[in-house]
């Protein structure tokens, strides 16, 4: 009987179908074999230690920088490239004791790129750290936290001067005297910036706070820095490094060390100007040392000038809290004058009777015997921006009383527009009367 082929779906012999089985059973043995090798190869590779050859084959290799041959030349930067960041030490004072420079070139190249390994490294570490105390070998942190906080928010502000201030971050600076020369030499460095000569930085404003927080401790020191970070800070792009939204709770900490230790109503106003720019609360524990500063109210009081209260006035209109408001009730009979609006009289114009004041209308003084003297038209006192302040931390409408109230976005409003024209007494008392009665 002649043989018959076979059809496509017949089924093969049981002894062929068997091997079969067997074979495919082995190749996916073999590919999962494979698998799970190179999933644990790099795993094992992660967890090898790096084995560093002996210093004296490393020096061999630094020698090899200068050797007459490219080839020579490059193999030795490609191993010492591949060294870990425990060799630093080590090449940075082979790099010191250098004098070929093919050698110094290369090996810096080679010193740059291992710190910034290393520093990756701990830097990783110290944020991971859930015990905030521990510093991981930035020996700076322990100075920076006393000022800034002991937070997670002080730890990213505190890295941000690694780039360009290392030493900051890996020594510490508790010295009041060692805090005040480095504040002064960045100060320096500024006056070369607008100069030309080097290219400005925010990093520096945060810098100068930082060491004006630490020279603070000292009466010796903490004056002259803190006057002079004060014109720094005020200009950009120095000032953007109190902006950080995400650092602000650290900056806040050293902004309210520093403003304690600035003297003078022009000068704490400059300083209002900065933490309001920056949007920062701790304008309103300055502005109450403004008000609460012996003889404040005395209106004979040379010390601190009405339009420097003003501001803090409105310093309390933005960021003020009800346990202010007794504070700012004891300044609602200050009649003093922190704002105005003034005519210029042309020549010869007719003057209108002055009060008897204790001027004679014939006296050289009076100011209505000069036809071209100033004249006010309408007055801001001290009283009204203690009042308005009083009522929006009560949450009181105070459109009723202010309806010609302008908002401002960095000092809360104009104050000229809730002047009132000379002779309004009668307007002041009713203001003053609504808030006794709906004072909370």
């Amino acid at each position: 009987m002649p043989l018959q082929e076979p059809s496509s779906k017949s089924t093969p012999p049981l002894g062929l179908r068997t091997w079969a089985i067997t074979l495919l059973e082995i190749c996916i043995g073999f590919c999962a074999a494979v698998a799970c090798a190179e999933l644990a190869l790099p795993s094992a590779l992660a967890q090898a230690p790096v084995s560093d050859p002996d210093p004296s084959i490393i020096r061999r290799w630094v020698e090899d920088l200068g050797d007459r041959q490219f080839e020579v030349r490059d193999q030795a930067t490609a191993k010492l490239s591949n060294l870990s960041n425990q060799q630093l030490e080590l090449l940075k004072e082979l790099l010191a004791s250098s004098t070929d420079p093919e050698i110094i070139v290369r090996l810096s190249s080679v010193v740059a790129k291992l710190k910034a390994e290393r520093q990756s490294q701990i830097v990783q570490v110290f944020l991971r750290e859930t015990d905030i105390e521990k510093d991981h070998g930035l020996k700076g942190w322990s100075s920076f936290a006393k000022v800034a906080g002991s937070n997670r928010t002080s730890k990213r502000l505190f890295l941000q001067l690694y780039d360009r201030y290392p030493m900051l971050v890996e020594q510490p600076l508790d010295d009041p005297k060692q805090a005040a020369e480095f504040g002064l030499g960045i100060v320096r460095g500024i006056q070369q910036q607008e100069m030309g000569r080097n290219e400005p930085d925010k990093i520096d404003g945060l810098v100068l706070l930082y060491c004006s927080c630490i020279a603070s401790t000292s009466d010796e020191y903490k004056a002259n820095l803190a006057a002079m970070s004060l014109r720094v800070l005020l200009r950009a792009p120095y000032n953007q490094a109190l902006r950080d939204p995400q650092g602000k709770r650290a900056i806040e900490s050293m902004v309210e060390i520093w403003s304690q230790n600035i003297e003078g109503s022009y000068e704490q106003t400059i300083a209002l100007q900065i933490m309001l720019e920056a949007n920062l609360s701790t304008a309103r524990s300055l502005a109450m040392r403004m008000l609460q500063a012996p003889d404040a109210r005395s209106p004979s009081n040379d010390q601190q000038d009405p339009k420097d209260l003003l501001k803090a006035f409105q310093v309390f209109f933005r960021f003020g809290k009800p346990e202010d408001i007794p504070l700012l009730e004891k300044w609602l009979a200050n009649k003093e004058v922190c704002e105005e609006l003034v005519s210029l009289n042309f020549p010869g114009a007719m003057q209108p009777p002055f009060p008897p004041n204790g001027q004679g209308p014939n006296q050289p003084n009076n100011p209505g015997n000069n036809p071209n003297a100033q004249r006010p038209l309408a007055t801001v006192e001290l009283r009204d921006v203690a009042l308005l302040a009083c009522m929006q931390i009560a949450d009181i409408d105070y459109r009723d009383h202010f309806r010609s109230l302008r908002q401002s976005v960095l000092w809360g409003y104009v104050p000229n527009s809730i002047a009132l024209p000379v002779g309004s007494e009668a307007i002041r008392e009713a203001r003053l009367e609504a808030w006794k009665k709906a004072r909370p």
